[in-house]
Order: structure tokens, then C-alpha cells, then sequence
């Protein structure tokens, strides 16, 4: 302890370690103790701050972990698709659990939100992926996930859906009570009826395609359905939206075959011109008189329901003479008088079949007004 070196450095520990023990003078062995434990206790001192440190270490680990775990989880910025809506006719339903509100004029809808129309109502929705859908009256529509994979709802009701051009790795997904429809970019309508039918192995789920290809799967089973097919396969149409009685004036009028329906309205003849030389009718010839006969009553049951008040059945009866005979001269006037229907109540639909009708007929008799339809705001 001569050594004024290592007599410094003991004084300078002493004073960090124990600042209230006292100089050791005269004294070797205390001193020497004093030392020791000035020792011992910066040594405790460092282990602890060692222990500190990787606790810390630790805790910010497993901080940096479940952060990473719950970004991961999070939507990536930009997949996530805004849903805008606005109702249509005479208004829809907003609701959010077992809260509902009116539809405001412009909204947009979260997952798990649900969108309920009146029978005289609608709604039309717009995504930020260029995909459009209009829902029709007594329709209950629900978003499930609108990030990657658009999964949506049908409970009941109708939708048209034209679905803009997905990504890879984008899915669009329908879901309805006993089916489920899928596209990468199409038209389509889907409609969920209020019963099971004879037809379908009894599934309430009705598709048509207009344009590109959907695929449906339902009882275990998946089958792809291109454009101008309608699913299940073996249900008419015109079973799942006949009339509930047929009135009698589109009989009446299907007796004279030369008589116009309505002023401006075209109708089909099946009589022989005067020129022609009469002969034994063939087994063709009476085959297209028939179809012929069904293509007119089918348009005068649209005009006499629509005469008389009902618009739904008017719509149906339309909709069966399109889907049936859509070669048919009679198939534009059905399809403008839809559009005016839908028009006329405000239904969302008027716009999309409205851009149909100008793919159809680009030189068509009611393309002006088709084009005032579908260009309006």
C-alpha cells in the first residue's frame, strides 16, 4: 500500500464503491478488507447492469416480434378496396351489427356492413378497382373482406356486377345461402329466390352471364358458366320469374298476329305474304310460326302488365322474351322498354343494361336515349 500508484486507485474505488466508508489508516488488514469489499460491490454493481441490459434486449425483442406479427396481419397499404355506395329508387338501409340507418346519399361501406333495399328500393356501389355492382329492390347485401380477395354476400335479393379486370392474386367472390360465384372479370346478374324450386336439385341461387366466364360452385360440385348461359342449367328462366296469373289482354292480342302491340312497337308475323305460293305447310314452317306466336305473347304480356300498373311483372315478362329469343326482332323493344321500366323507378339497374343495349345495338333505334342513361351522374 507504499505505492502511491495503487494507493490512488484504492482511494478512487473505495470513494465510488462505499462513498461513506472511511480512509483505512494505520491499519493494513482493515484496509485490505475495505478493499475487498469495495470490490465485490462493483462487481455486483456490473453484473446487475449486465442482467439489466439483456432484459432489456429481450423486451425489445419480443416488442420488435409482435409488432412484426401484427403488421403482417394489417392489409398492405394499397390492397385494401374502397367501397363507395349511394341508394337508388327509393332507398336502402345501412347497417352495422344490429344498428341500421338510413342509406346516406354517399357512403362507404366497411367489412361486415350490410346494405338492405325495400322492395321499391336499391343501391349502387362503385370500387376503387373499376368494379361496379347494383343491387336490386328486397335485396341483402353484406361485405365480408375487401382486401385481395373481395368476398361478398348475397343473402337475398339481386345484383348486377360488372367486375373490372383482377390483378394476379385478386379474387372476387360471391357468396350466397347454397352456392358461391366467382370471376376475373365479367357481367353478370345473380339472384337468390325466396323458395327452392323443382329445377337445380332445389338451390334458390339463379346465375346469367352476360360476358366473360364465371365459376360457380354449389353441392360439391364446381361448373364454369360462359356468356349467354345461365346456371343451374336445367331452370328456365321463365320458371323462376313467371307471373303469378297471365292477364288476358296479351291473348286477346295474340289473335290478330298483324296488330301492333303498342304505337312504335314492332311485332313479329308468321303470315305468308300474298306473293308466296300457298302450299302444304311443313313441319318447320308451323315450328316457327309457333315460336313465333310465344315471342308475341311474351312482349304483349310485358306491355299489358306494365298497363296495368305492374312493373315487376312487366320487367320478368321482358326479361324471359330476351333470355328465350334473343334473336328475335322483338328482342330490342323488350330490352328498351326494360330500360325504361328500370328508369322509371330509379333502379340501378337501368344503367347497366342501358351500356348493354349500346354493346348490343351500336346502331339501335334508342341509342341516344341509352347513351343519356348511361353517361348521366
Amino acid at each position: 500500500m507504499n505505492i502511491p500508484r495503487f494507493a490512488s486507485a484504492a482511494s478512487k474505488l473505495l470513494r465510488a464503491a462505499l462513498p461513506k466508508a472511511e480512509p483505512a489508516t494505520g491499519d493494513r488488514a482493515r484496509g485490505l478488507a475495505t478493499i475487498e469489499r469495495a470490490i465485490l460491490a462493483r462487481s455486483r454493481r456490473r453484473r446487475l447492469q449486465w442482467a439489466g441490459a439483456v432484459v432489456a434486449s429481450a423486451a425489445a425483442v419480443c416488442l420488435l416480434v409482435g409488432a412484426g406479427r401484427l403488421l403482417s396481419a394489417r392489409p398492405e397499404a394499397g390492397t385494401l378496396v374502397s367501397i363507395n355506395v349511394s341508394p337508388a329508387g327509393r332507398g336502402a338501409a345501412l347497417r352495422a351489427g344490429d344498428r341500421a340507418e338510413a342509406l346516406p346519399e354517399r357512403a362507404e361501406l366497411a367489412s361486415g356492413q350490410r346494405i338492405e333495399t325495400p322492395f321499391d328500393g336499391g343501391a349502387s356501389l362503385r370500387l376503387s378497382t373499376g368494379t361496379s355492382m347494383d343491387l336490386s329492390g328486397s335485396t341483402s347485401f353484406r361485405v365480408d373482406s375487401q382486401g385481395k380477395t373481395e368476398r361478398f354476400s348475397l343473402q337475398q335479393g339481386e345484383l348486377s356486377a360488372h367486375v373490372a379486370k383482377l390483378s394476379v392474386g385478386q379474387r372476387f367472390i360471391i357468396a350466397t345461402p347454397d352456392a358461391e360465384v366467382e370471376v376475373r372479370g365479367t357481367r353478370f346478374r345473380v339472384r337468390v329466390l325466396n323458395s327452392a324450386q323443382a329445377c337445380g336439385a332445389g338451390v334458390r341461387t339463379r346465375l346469367e352471364v352476360t360476358e366473360g366466364l364465371v365459376e360457380v360452385r354449389a353441392l360439391g360440385a364446381t361448373s364454369n358458366v360462359a356468356a349467354g348461359q345461365h346456371w343451374p342449367s336445367d331452370c328456365e328462366e321463365a320458371d323462376a320469374t313467371r307471373a303469378v296469373a297471365t292477364p288476358l289482354e296479351p291473348q286477346r292480342a295474340a289473335a290478330d298476329p298483324n296488330a301492333s302491340v303498342l304505337p312504335g312497337h314492332a311485332r313479329v308475323s308468321a303470315v305468308t305474304p300474298p306473293s308466296a305460293v300457298p302450299g302444304p305447310p311443313t313441319h318447320s314452317s308451323v315450328e316457327h310460326a309457333s315460336e313465333l306466336a310465344q315471342q308475341n305473347d311474351l312482349f304483349a304480356e310485358g306491355v299489358a302488365l306494365h298497363r296495368q300498373g305492374d312493373v315487376v311483372g312487366a320487367l320478368r315478362a321482358y326479361h324471359r322474351m330476351i333470355v328465350r329469343f334473343p334473336g328475335s326482332p322483338l328482342a330490342e323493344n323488350a330490352f328498351v322498354e326494360r330500360i325504361r321500366l328500370l328508369a322509371s323507378i330509379g333502379d340501378p339497374r337501368a344503367r347497366a343494361e342501358a351500356e348493354r343495349y349500346i354493346e348490343l345495338y351500336p346502331r339501335g333505334f334508342a341509342l341516344k336515349e341509352a347513351k343519356r342513361l348511361a353517361d348521366a351522374p
